[in-house]
């Protein structure tokens, strides 16, 4: 079989990708270390070559890859499920000779670049660099409307990391020791944005671009505790407002037509405000994270590793189609709720105990013996995942506990609203 390197694979689908590879004709490689993982997650890259690295920092990324030929040898792409990422995944296709992630999805990372690009959908946004910041040359005042105050995050990031809330009022040296307070502030050429602070439900818009055509599955609805999103209704499309559904789908195929996009997932997020749907992430190239990829198999009555394999080969031009599922009539099917859950305070984990004998999925993200972050601070702060039909999960949260070690614990979450 072809190899494909993948970096970039979260606690969930890691439990797939293997198998949905392997089907469509390829062997994965993963930029990934497995006791990084817990569980099933584990076991399933173990099954696998991983070559352990820190996919955080780019030049170590690039250092492994250059120090070990033997990775990139005969491999024929390379991808992941972290649009974040598509940016270093181009670099390395383009050093290493291998196929990648289509352009436009790579340039649609940005943040900037789709607020750039869809500026009628977008919260006002400006755009800078941390050079910009660092010379006080962003003033947050010029932003306008923004009756809420405004956030800065770096303009390609996923997981609220780095991202920080401003207040009505603030200055130039405000978003300066935002942006410093992050930690990711030492690259001066690093791009960020600056967005009003928008009220409202947090919804996505889940679906897929096949030879340029746009194809919607579902929305789904989501929790969050702060920073950190804790649970996910799916399908959720019937908690739109009137009129938000037309405009988010809108939104997205205007985006695909300007993009210039031909192919691949998308995971479309929109707060909606009074109505209206500001589109403030655009997550082109990859299905949504958290435990989606398991629902959307519940509420369609697929297999994940179908998905998976549609997912990443859509993904890769190169590659060669896997069969489309066969999705249902959006809106349709078995209602499914996922917890994201972490823990108040955040702290050790020791090991994780879920119901036995019920219906729904257990995945711990964090290994027995990880640290994770307060819950709040971004989503670092997820323990684990339960999905499954709406009705079984709220029954089943309760049986969940962390154990610290501080104790056992229950786990944080709330449901979407």
């Amino acid at each position: 079989m072809k190899k494909v390197i993948v970096l970039g694979v979260n606690a969930t689908s890691a439990k797939y990708v293997p198998r949905a590879l392997r089907s469509a004709g390829f062997e994965p490689v993963f930029l990934a270390d497995p006791e990084g993982f817990a569980g099933q997650a584990a076991d399933s890259l173990r099954d696998c070559v991983c070559f352990a690295t820190d996919i955080e920092d780019r030049e170590a990324v690039l250092r492994l890859l250059a120090d070990d030929p033997s990775i990139t040898e005969e491999a024929f792409a390379i991808t992941g499920l972290y649009d974040e990422k598509f940016p270093l995944i181009a670099e390395i296709a383009a050093r290493h000779d291998l196929h990648g992630p289509e352009p436009a999805a790579v340039r649609l990372a940005s943040k900037a670049v789709v607020a750039a690009l869809l500026p009628e959908f977008s919260p006002p946004t400006l755009r800078f660099t941390g050079a910009d910041a660092a010379r006080l040359a962003v003033d947050p005042a010029t932003l306008a409307p923004a009756p809420h105050g405004s956030i800065v995050k770096p303009a390609e990031q996923a997981g609220a990391r780095g991202a920080a809330r401003l207040p009505k009022g603030a200055g130039p040296v405000d978003l300066w020791n935002a942006v410093a307070a992050t930690g990711l502030s030492q690259d001066a050429t690093r791009p960020w944005v600056l967005q009003a602070d928008i009220h409202g439900s947090l919804f996505s818009l889940e679906g897929y671009v096949t030879d340029g055509r746009t194809v919607f599955i579902d929305f789904s609805q989501r929790g969050r505790i702060s920073w950190t999103e804790v649970s996910n209704l799916l399908p959720a499309g019937h908690r739109l407002p009137p009129g938000a559904e037309d405009l988010c789908k809108t939104a997205v195929t205007t985006l695909v037509e300007r993009s210039g996009l031909t192919q691949g997932y998308f995971h479309c997020e929109f707060l909606v405000d009074g109505g209206r749907p500001y589109l403030i992430d655009a997550n082109i190239g990859r299905v949504g994270g958290g435990a989606i990829v398991e629902q959307l198999a519940l509420v369609h009555g697929l297999d994940p590793a179908d998905i998976l394999a549609h997912v990443l080969t859509l993904g890769l031009p190169a590659a060669g189609t896997s069969p489309a599922p066969a999705y249902r009539a959006q809106g349709s099917g078995t209602s499914t709720l996922s917890y994201y859950y972490g823990i108040e305070g955040g702290g050790k984990v020791l090991s994780v105990t879920a119901p036995s004998g019920g219906c729904c999925l257990h995945t711990q993200v964090v290994p027995d013996g990880g640290r994770v972050d307060p819950v709040g601070a971004g989503d670092s702060a997820w323990v684990g995942m339960l999905t499954g039909p709406t009705s079984e999960v709220a029954r089943e949260i309760g049986g969940v506990v962390v154990h610290t070690a501080d104790g056992p614990r229950r786990p944080a979450w709330v449901a979407p609203s």
